[in-house]
């Protein structure tokens, strides 16, 4: 027997063939050209890379063809578009996991607002824009400023606020894009949390806050999170709401999660949204590293039957070690290096992923960065004060050079 891996993740997030090895199982896997390269071929009856892999149709193709010779019976996929992907190949061939249905209500922005307003969670004011009438009239009810984004992305990947009527004629000029809706501003702080499905039910789930909006990637600084007071009532309110939404919504047996909440002025919890899938970025390794517990992971091994190591203390408790990542974006022009220095103990991860003679143009999502840096610290504030300093570190220890034009 053997077992689908739709993959854009890199391999130190998601060793497959290590959690996977006690199986025996085939694993063939399909992944995008630039994770692909970390991954041993020789622990894989079949690898294979797409380029465009986001949308490029042959990995369906090939997942198809794939199954007329090995036969898998379940398809992992941990990324946001390859859940979408995997609920449809097995409706087609009729394997367990999440369905499409299920996916749907997980990533479509619309009906998942519909459903959670039905549930009696608070959401922002919101139309799909099916025509650049749709924006016209909603533009027309509502005060600026408005938020376009796509109804299907991740990480503020599309998305545009409108802040004036100028923004609104300038968004009608190009046309509404395709497949967006519109909603209000919320204005508020926001927050994810985090969490695990096991047997239908959610055994883990922790709360943690953005050091800053999710479009300040926009605005050249950086973004991350970090792990809140699970004991304070504004955590326990945040955990309550996205348990409360996680029962209304077709949600898979076993599955992660991501929500995310604004906390307004107005001292109200409301939506923003909600994946089937653990946070990008490198939310996972603070969860491990606080907690103790791996949830993708466990995800994946409960998916397969195996047996789950599940942490004793499940719901607001704090962890021993508090825990943040920050996020730090490309500028635009040439990556040349970076000034390097010993990390002091509480840096407990640190990533370089840009390479020396690379083209960077500025940031086109949340969660599209060239380095990001776990720390740990004794306590929230030490922790806020610790992102910040590798932040300045980072920004004054990398260098740049320009762009040149080639004549």
């Amino acid at each position: 027997m053997s077992i689908l891996i739709l993959n854009r993740v890199p391999h130190d997030l998601c060793p497959y063939e290590e959690w996977l090895a006690e199986t025996g199982e085939e694993l063939l896997l399909l992944s995008s050209d630039e994770y692909a390269e970390g991954f041993p071929k020789d622990r894989y009856t079949y690898v294979e890379s797409f380029s465009n892999y986001i949308h490029n149709g042959n990995v369906e193709r090939r997942a198809i063809e794939l199954y007329e010779k090995y036969q898998f019976h379940t398809i992992i996929a941990v990324a946001e578009r390859d859940i979408y992907r995997a609920s449809q190949l097995r409706e087609r061939f009729d394997l367990k996991g999440q369905s499409y249905a299920s996916a749907s209500e997980y990533r479509n922005k619309v009906l998942m607002k519909t459903i959670a307003r039905k549930g009696g969670i608070l959401t922002p004011e919101f139309a799909e824009l099916k025509s650049n009438f749709d924006l016209v009239e909603f533009a027309s009810q509502h005060d600026f400023p408005l938020v376009v984004k796509p109804i299907d992305s991740a990480g503020s990947m599309g998305t545009v606020v409108l802040e004036n009527h100028k923004d609104l004629e300038r968004m009608l000029a190009e046309g509404v894009p395709d497949k967006s809706e519109v909603e209000t501003f919320v204005d508020g702080e926001m927050y994810h949390i985090d969490g695990l499905v096991y047997e239908g039910k959610v055994v883990f789930i922790a709360a943690s806050k953005y050091t800053s909006s999710c479009l300040s990637f926009h605005e050249g600084g950086y973004t991350g999170s970090y792990i809140v007071d699970q004991e304070s009532p504004l955590a326990k309110r945040l955990i309550r709401e996205t348990e409360k939404l996680i029962s209304v919504l077709d949600t898979p047996q076993h599955t992660t999660f991501h929500c995310e909440f604004f906390h307004t002025v107005d001292d109200e919890i409301v939506l923003c949204e909600i994946a089937s899938r653990t946070g990008g970025g490198r939310v996972n390794v603070i969860l491990e590293q606080a907690f103790g517990i791996n949830i993708t992971q466990s995800m994946i091994l409960a998916q397969l039957g195996l047996p789950v190591q599940l942490p004793a203390h499940q719901k607001e408790v704090n962890p021993p070690t508090f825990c943040g990542h920050a996020l730090l974006p490309p500028r635009q022009g040439v990556f040349l290096t970076v000034e390097t220095t010993s990390m002091p103990s509480w840096v407990l991860e640190y990533r370089l992923l840009a390479k020396p003679g690379e083209i960077y143009d500025s940031p086109k999502s949340s969660v599209d960065h060239i380095c990001s840096i776990v720390v740990g610290g004794a306590s929230i504030q030490e922790v806020n004060e610790r992102m910040e300093k590798v932040a300045d570190w980072f920004r004054a220890a990398s260098r740049w050079g320009e762009i040149r034009s080639v004549s």
